[in-house]
């Protein structure tokens, strides 16, 4: 397994040198079309001179099939999810690629439609039942989707592909083949999980979050711990660390992503929020996920702490102005204060600029589109962890000579941050990535990510971002 995770970092790096110039050869109609699987491996054209010494795997997911029938999804998040992976051996590149299999697929597969609602695609009744069973159809919530095109979770031996939904499905990583339906809501009290996991670097154990709805909506941490030997259901021993309490348990915030460091989870309270009334009705109004969301400009994100061996909350309540963020880039501690690094918008507007109809515009329409979208940049948050009634008011509590993000402690007891901008000179910053298995929740310097170069279309370009110099590569 460690192989897979010693060659990320490494091709990173070769594919950095021609990503760049990519745009140029692949149109952006060839991006965002729907792709045909190619379920054995084949010999991948190398040019170049690709290392001999590196040698492994690599597997990635993501939205693949967006032309179903005669119907299109609408929304990027929306693509049936296709599995890739790359082998690497003595200096050769092999590729095969699979879609994932699963309920969703299946359905539409058999009814030659869009048969789901998803973020911003709407299923509507099959056309081939009858009026009376079309008509209450519309007063059932839709199953949630298993079409888990987001991202690969490896636990002890096993592999699963997971969505922002109940539902995962373990794979065989290596032919790809789909396997059974996981449902996360059968293991601990969750509603829906991230597909944005982490594990911890020393025990083991593997991270989540997830949400419980009610009237006392929370947003729980799961830590699943390492399986021990002859343990056959990996995920059997997953529990909830602890429930953090939603300001608002009618809208509770919407996350993508959570950071974590050797003794803390960090996790966003953002203004973005998920109108519950308004998801329970969507089927009966024709509406997909999307319409569901409130964003605030005024009011503040909050960061929560808690402890991962304790699952203490740490009581001070850290205030930032509005904004909202899919990905955390690291986080880490140092000096007393836990340190977060994250790719912050100014509002959630990105997600109305990922429709199908716009990313498949090229040439001059498109690249103006991508310049007028909202832009993510990197931000550097720092929160002192040990505030207490003696701790000066009115004055920064951020001490570290590196950064020039601020913490103030209010009258009301609570701490403003203001953060650092890590880089303001490149168009977006989006998709970050480190070296995690070294430098995950550790003080780091490098981290990964790609914005638009060159009156791109798409995010064209990938760079290296000195989150101590503050230079780009």
């Amino acid at each position: 397994m460690q192989s897979y995770r010693r060659t990320i970092p490494t091709l990173v790096r070769r594919l950095s040198q021609s990503l760049a110039h990519k745009e140029a050869r692949v149109g952006t109609e060839q991006i965002y079309k729907t792709y045909t699987e190619q379920p054995e491996p084949v010999k991948a054209v190398i040019k170049g001179d690709f290392p001999k010494w590196l040698s492994g795997g690599l597997v990635r997911n993501g939205p693949g099939m967006f032309d179903i029938g005669s119907d299109k999804v609408n929304h990027w998040f929306d693509g049936l999810g296709l599995m890739h992976r790359f082998n690497f051996r003595d200096g050769e590149v092999t590729y095969r690629s699979k879609y994932l299999r699963g309920d969703t697929f299946e359905k539409c597969m058999r009814e030659n439609r869009v048969a789901f609602t998803g973020f911003g695609s709407v299923h509507y009744p099959d056309p081939c039942k009858n009026i009376f069973r079309r008509f209450l159809s519309y007063f059932r919530m839709d199953e949630p989707t298993d079409n888990c095109n987001v991202n690969f979770l490896n636990v002890g031996d096993d592999y699963f592909v997971c969505t922002e939904t109940k539902f995962m499905r373990k794979i065989d990583i290596e032919t790809l083949d789909t396997k059974e339906k996981i449902v996360v809501s059968n293991y601990v009290t969750v509603q829906v999980s991230t597909a944005h996991p982490h594990y911890g670097l020393e025990d083991g154990a593997t991270f989540n979050m997830g949400s419980q709805y009610g009237k006392e909506t929370s947003y729980n941490i799961i830590k699943v711990p390492q399986p021990g030997k002859g343990q056959t259901d990996s995920l059997e021993k997953a529990e909830i660390l602890y429930k953090i309490p939603a300001s608002n348990p009618g809208s509770p915030s919407y996350y993508h992503s959570f950071g974590i460091t050797d003794n803390y989870i960090v996790f966003v309270e953002q203004p973005l929020t998920l109108n519950l009334l308004k998801l329970f009705t969507a089927r009966l109004r024709g509406v997909g996920m999307n319409t569901c969301f409130d964003f605030s400009k005024t009011t503040p994100a909050r960061f929560h702490l808690i402890h991962r061996e304790t699952a203490e909350h740490v009581a001070t309540k850290y205030l930032a102005d509005s904004f909202f963020v899919f990905h955390h880039i690291n986080a880490y501690e140092d000096d007393g204060n836990v340190v977060v690094d994250l790719c912050a918008y100014t509002d959630e507007t990105i997600m109305n600029s990922l429709y199908l109809a716009d990313l498949r515009k090229s040439g001059e329409e498109g690249a103006q589109m991508w310049r007028e979208s909202p832009h993510t940049y990197p931000r550097r948050y720092v929160f002192p962890i040990n505030v207490t009634e003696d701790t000066p008011k009115g004055q920064n509590l951020v001490k570290l000579d590196y950064t020039n993000a601020s913490a103030v402690l209010q009258e009301d007891a609570s701490v403003h941050c203001v953060p650092d901008v890590l880089v303001e000179d490149v168009l977006g910053y989006e998709a970050p990535s480190v070296n995690y298995w070294k430098y995950n929740g550790r003080k780091y310097q490098y981290a990964y990510g790609l914005c638009v170069h060159d009156r791109s279309t798409v995010m064209n370009k990938l760079i290296k971002l000195d989150v101590r110099s503050k230079q780009v590569a």
